[in-house]
């Protein structure tokens, strides 16, 4: 009965974490887009209610009303006030701006009813019910809350599936353009999704707040197992999304009476849930994922004659100091550390990690254990960090399968489960007293920061200028380029030859260590190494105030640092006792008025400002011109290795519908083959199948004598398969001549750690230069592609796909959008790729003239099969092809 017993505690737990899901389900049905606000909006209903039924002494019921109600018309607010003048800002930056809410709203709980839990009334009676004489004794509010969100939960269920706005709520999440042409406004539709949101998460605050009492933390925390079971959902079905809320209750449960281990409760079933996530989860891509435009990036260089002058002077104002000032100063430089590892993972390779503040206390764990077993202090921070980055790989293994908003939930996922197992781990980390470690020196200098902080504070503020020095070279290095070709499409990247997975691995591992670093450093500028410190809202507070200074810049991490409470900040203000209390709230409306006005971050801002002062030369604000670059050689024909292409029966599906059916072709070497076919006929699938971007079945792909069909895109592209794109996807945040590098560099696995100190000058390929020059692109090569015309956008992306000298080339619409006399140029330049270089090139376009007057040998598709394959004159003639695709003449 016991077992029983805690099932049933366990289904009401799930019902309440249900509706909490539900909430994100309506929201992201309405507008695509995950609430990490949604528990916070929770917590503010929660406290509309205390306001009510325990201040007001007003009746329960009353504070029901008036707490849905409260919370419906805050998500409305929210969504016109804050999402609204988003909806063109990437999914990045608009889940941040929830994160921003989730601040503001735990914050101001804060300042306005402190730090200490609350006790509310329940809403329903809690007289004990008997079952199975005395055998079993249930409290009568859970058995209701249970029969309230399963009523809950099935009328939203219906409702949505059988009303018209329900069908229109479908209609707008697959497809809001085609949902406006008849008539229906997307943006309403999001809104009262929104309100109704926020109804069920008031309701969850009403309901959860007496079973674990009111306070900021717990409510907000409960986004995670919401999350959860939403995910598994896939944010679109109410159903799955319920079911799997009641077996994470039930679980949470279970484990809570059964295993004494603490931090399991949690911990278990988010890992199951990661688990079916990784199962489920893509290498790369589809087509269809959604590219955003991602932060602007800084371009890594470095002005000696600004950068050691500034050096010098604040490391000369740190080590004078005071006490009081050098201990706030040793807590926001560290900080700072932990704001660059944001840079690293978030700024460079797009990944949105919520996990880092939890990075950073497992370094300061392992470093204080180190040194109590005797490892030196200048020892053990390495030491640490080497151990953090292991940690940070094995966070990346959900972001090999997973990307995107919902790799922002694994991570903040994980980082409560690495808080819970082992920041509380009391054995380990010590409890709420800490760990009391040896006095850290370095190289025989006493640094103690209770009796010398200036000293503690220079050596922390020369590692930070360290790191910022290694984060600015990783930019510059062919690291970097690799980082930030992942960051802007990762299919792209990998059909250039870059191994995505190992970079985003590499990414999670130097971010870990980075984050370790702070972490140790701020840990052990207390008395003893304490844990406490180190939450989930701390890296939501730092991923917040880096974008906030510009998540793609080393200054801008810098920059946000400053607005962490308990450090320099804080000491400027120390005559309001009060501001760090105040520091969170301000922080977050800054946040999310940065993110309307400024998503690129306010040092950006101000970077551009200062561009038209007058004196920025003096200053050298501006910026500066590229350095010394490699010279164009002279011209030297390019030849490639003659190497043929076969494809042999290749077919793709997904689902239940094949795209592809059995296709073979051959590309020679020298040769243009034209392929053609209506919309939907299945060739960019083709192409795609060809250069392992999606899963195919095919008896054979061969370059020359090499089998490449179980071979992934980055090692058929090693082989000599390049492509390029409909949608041209050149990197976002790179020059011309950057993109050309990341397609031509062929790097070490040692250049991982050599870019962080010599990242050495770009090397373009002979081939490259070749492309450059044959494309008219020299005048262009240090301008970022989408500052120049669409044009010479499309010279971009095919001279990238040759940098490499690959035996093949297979291009995707290359004159789509181009006019007759680019058209023109463009078949020129095909020509000489083919004739002069002797690259094999598969033509896929709309332009059939330019098709069958170029290509060689021509290839029909229909519904994914081939109907015709021959010369171009035999391919006009053929009644199947006339008939399909062509047209009688007139």
């Amino acid at each position: 009965m016991e077992i029983l017993r805690f099932t049933i505690f366990g289904i009401a737990s799930g019902g309440l974490i249900a509706l909490l899901s539900q909430g994100l389900v309506l929201v992201y049905r309405g507008s695509g887009l995950l609430n990490f606000a949604q528990g916070a909006i929770a917590l503010a209903g929660g406290f509309a209610y205390y306001e009510v039924a325990v201040r007001a002494e007003l009746p329960k019921y009353l504070g029901l009303v008036v707490a849905v109600a409260f919370c419906s018309l805050l998500s409305f607010s929210i969504h016109y006030g804050i999402m609204r003048p988003m909806r063109h800002a990437s999914a990045l930056q608009r889940v941040i701006a929830t994160l921003g809410v989730l601040i503001v709203i735990q914050s101001f709980a804060y300042v306005r009813y402190g730090f200490d839990p609350l006790r509310v009334p329940s809403l329903f009676p809690t007289r004990s019910v008997t079952f199975f004489s005395d055998e079993l004794v249930l409290s009568l509010d859970r058995l209701i809350i249970i029969v309230l969100c399963l009523v809950v939960s099935a009328a939203l269920y219906f409702g949505y599936r059988n009303s018209s706005f329900g069908r229109v709520t479908t209609a707008v999440a697959e497809n809001q353009l085609a949902a406006s042409s008849f008539g229906h406004s997307p943006d309403k539709v999001a809104a009262i999704n929104w309100a109704l949101s926020g109804a069920l998460a008031g309701l969850v605050g009403v309901l959860i707040s007496p079973l674990i009492f009111l306070e900021p933390t717990a409510l907000v925390l409960l986004i995670i197992p919401a999350m959860s079971a939403a995910l598994i959902g896939r944010f679109v079905s109410f159903p799955v999304t319920f079911a799997a809320a009641i077996a994470l209750g039930i679980a949470q449960s279970l484990i809570q009476r059964y295993v004494g281990q603490p931090g399991w409760t949690t911990a278990a079933p988010f890992l199951v849930v990661v688990a079916v996530l990784v199962i489920s989860g893509r290498a790369l891509p589809l087509r269809s994922f959604v590219l955003d435009r991602p932060p602007a990036v800084g371009s890594g260089r470095v002005r000696p004659l600004v950068v050691i002058p500034l050096v010098v002077l604040v490391g000369w104002v740190v080590f004078t100091m005071s006490a009081d000032w050098a201990t706030a100063a040793i807590h926001t430089l560290a900080l700072a550390i932990v704001c660059l590892s944001v840079v690293v993972i978030t700024g460079f390779t797009g990944q949105l990690s919520l996990a880092q503040a939890s990075l950073a206390g497992v370094g300061a764990l392992i470093a204080a254990r180190l040194t109590i077993h005797g490892v030196p202090f200048i020892l053990a921070v390495p030491g640490a960090a080497i151990v953090t980055a292991l940690v940070g790989l094995v966070i990346s293994i959900p972001a090999l399968r997973i990307r995107g908003i919902t790799l922002a939930v694994v991570t903040l996922g994980l980082g409560g489960v690495i808080t819970d197992l082992l920041l509380r781990n009391q054995d380990l980390a010590g409890g709420l007293e800490g760990l009391s470690v040896p006095v850290p020196s370095l190289f025989g200098l006493d640094i103690d920061p209770f009796f010398y902080p200036a000293r503690y504070a220079t050596v922390v503020f020369g590692v930070l200028v360290l790191v910022a020095l290694a984060v600015v070279n990783l930019r510059r290095g062919r690291t970097g380029r690799r980082l930030l070709a992942v960051r802007s499409n990762e299919r792209a990247a990998a059909s250039l030859g870059v191994n995505v997975p190992a970079v985003k691995s590499y990414a999670f591992a130097l971010s870990a260590a980075i984050a370790s670093v702070g972490g140790t450093l701020l840990a052990f500028g207390q008395t003893s190494v304490n844990m406490v410190g180190f939450t989930l809202f701390l890296s939501i507070s730092i991923v917040g105030v880096v974008v906030v200074g510009g998540v793609g810049n080393v200054p801008g991490a810098l920059l946000g640092s400053l607005m962490l409470s308990g450090g320099i900040v804080g000491m400027l203000f120390e005559s309001w006792p009060s501001v760090n209390t105040y520091l969170p709230l301000i922080g977050g409306v800054i946040l999310l008025a940065t993110l309307i006005v400024a998503p690129d971050g306010l040092f950006e801002l101000n970077r551009q400002s200062l561009t038209h002062v007058p004196w920025r030369k003096l200053l050298h604000l501006s910026p500066a011109k590229p350095p010394k670059r490699q010279a164009p050689p002279d011209p030297d024909p390019v030849r490639v290795p003659a190497r043929a292409l076969t494809v042999e029966n290749l077919s793709i599906s997904f689902g239940g519908v094949q795209a592809v059916r059995n296709v073979s072709l051959d590309i020679r070497p020298g040769e243009i083959h034209g392929l053609i076919g209506p919309n939907g006929a299945g060739k960019t699938t083709l192409i795609d199948g060809i250069t392992g971007l999606v899963r195919s079945t095919s008896d054979s792909v061969r370059i020359g004598d090499v089998e490449v069909s179980r071979m992934s895109a980055r090692r058929r592209n090693r082989e000599g398969i390049a492509r390029s794109f409909q949608s041209l996807e050149l990197f976002v945040g790179l020059t011309i001549r950057e993109n050309l590098a990341v397609a031509c560099e062929r790097p070490s696995i040692l250049r991982y750690l050599g870019d962080l100190v010599l990242p050495g000058d770009i090397r373009l390929s002979p081939a490259a230069w070749e492309a450059v020059r044959r494309f008219q692109l020299i005048d262009l090569i240090d301008e970022h592609p989408e500052s120049t015309s669409f044009g010479h956008r499309k010279a971009v992306a095919i001279a990238r796909s040759v940098a490499g000298t690959p035996s093949v080339l297979l291009l995707d619409e290359p004159a789509a959008g181009l006019g007759d006399v680019e058209a023109q140029e463009l078949a020129e330049l095909i020509t000489v790729l083919a004739r002069e270089w002797g690259i094999g090139v598969l033509l896929v376009e709309h332009n059939v003239d330019l098709v069958l007057r170029l290509c060689d040998r021509v290839t029909v598709l229909q519904s994914g099969a081939v109907i015709m394959s021959g010369t171009p004159e035999e391919v006009r003639r053929d009644p199947a092809v006339i008939d399909a695709y062509l047209g009688a003449p007139a």
